[in-house]
């Protein structure tokens, strides 16, 4: 019997930038990170997860945008400054890569409340040169604008310790949402779609089936609900003591040809890479139809500012149907689908708007 005590975690992403003068700071990061996660984090059921540039994966972009796309899925923004404002984004840019991170983030969280931005200043070891006299010329435009609180520390063994232990107040505050629920409806002998969830399960007729997460990414959990009542099947997302019901496919609607879903599926997962859940539906008939519903913010794949969960923003995306028995989840915004019986399959990669599928 495993010894953790949650079988799920809720991850937060914790996003550190910084200048090319603080790479003690930025060498120590991860391992302090792991350390907070061992002490503090897992105990309580959640997982922190370094980010930073090092897991960018290469592409033809400007460098600093690739950077920039993975602050977007952060939820707590951590920059720090020494003698050093650090080096121009790009050829035509006049801000720093550190500089556009931390404007960034600033504009996000006035939108979205997400991420959260810590900064720290190490106090300075070089009076004179065009870098330190930026770092302080940033450092005053805040202390007089008086809209940001930040901390100043000796090195980075006086960091370590601060920092360390604003994780801990961090995670105090939050409130885990039951993931552990989202798994006890499930039935892995009748999966229809496999991967990695936030939570899945199989619906019994006759009962409810819920499952709880973060979908508009505002740290507060929703219900996904879905059932069969009075002959008919529905689904929906309760906020607080709001209720969006979700459009069902025509597979749900009854009519002319239409087969009664022997099995059906919902689970929670990102799948347009936009840092937020979507909810994925999938059915089959019992003999060779399979069908993927997926919902989510029909901006997927930008994080448009002041979400909400409104008809108008969130809703049925995409039905994919050319499965035959089982939908493979993939990382990144992949779904394969097999058919037939000589290893054939459909592979649907999101393209920011649609998936577009390929055998």
């Amino acid at each position: 019997m495993s010894d953790q005590p949650f079988p799920f975690y809720q991850v937060k992403r914790v996003f550190l930038a910084c200048p090319g003068d603080l790479v003690s700071e930025r060498s120590r990061f991860p391992a302090l990170i792991a350390t907070v996660n061992d002490l503090r984090a897992h105990s309580i059921g959640f997982h922190l997860e370094a980010v930073g540039w090092e897991r960018v994966i290469p592409s033809f972009a400007r460098p600093q945008e690739i950077i920039n796309r993975e602050l977007e899925l952060a939820d707590l923004f951590v920059v720090l400054f020494w003698n050093r404002i650090g080096s121009p984004a790009s050829k035509n840019s006049s801000r720093t890569g550190t500089v556009e991170e931390f404007e960034l983030a600033r504009r996000l969280y006035a939108q979205t409340e997400r991420p959260l931005v810590w900064i720290y200043f190490r106090k300075q070891t070089t009076e004179k040169g065009d870098q330190v006299e930026a770092v302080l010329a940033l450092r005053k435009t805040m202390e007089v604008a008086k809209d940001l609180f930040f901390r100043e520390y000796e090195n980075v063994e006086d960091w370590e310790g601060m920092f360390r232990q604003h994780l801990v107040a961090y995670l105090d505050g939050l409130q885990r949402w039951d993931i552990d629920a989202n798994v006890r409806s499930m039935r892995p002998e009748h999966a229809l779609i496999k991967g990695n969830f936030l939570g899945e399960g199989i619906y019994e007729y006759g009962t409810v089936l819920r499952l709880f997460v973060d979908l508009d990414g505002d740290g507060n959990a929703e219900e996904v609900g879905f059932k069969y009542s009075h002959g008919g099947y529905s689904l929906w997302v309760r906020k607080f003591d709001k209720v969006l019901p979700l459009d069902l496919p025509s597979l749900y609607q009854g009519g002319e040809g239409w087969t009664e879903p022997k099995t059906i599926h919902l689970a929670i997962k990102d799948v347009t890479n936009d840092g937020l859940p979507e909810i994925l539906l999938a059915t089959h008939d019992g003999l060779i139809d399979l069908k993927l519903a997926v919902y989510g913010f029909n901006l997927a794949g930008t994080r448009p500012p002041n979400l909400t969960l409104e008809p108008q923003h969130f809703s049925l995306l995409q039905v994919l149907d050319h499965g035959q028995h089982t939908a493979y989840v993939r990382e990144g915004g992949t779904i394969v689908l097999p058919y037939g019986s000589a290893g054939l399959a459909f592979t649907c990669t999101w393209t920011g708007k649609r998936f577009e599928c390929a055998d």
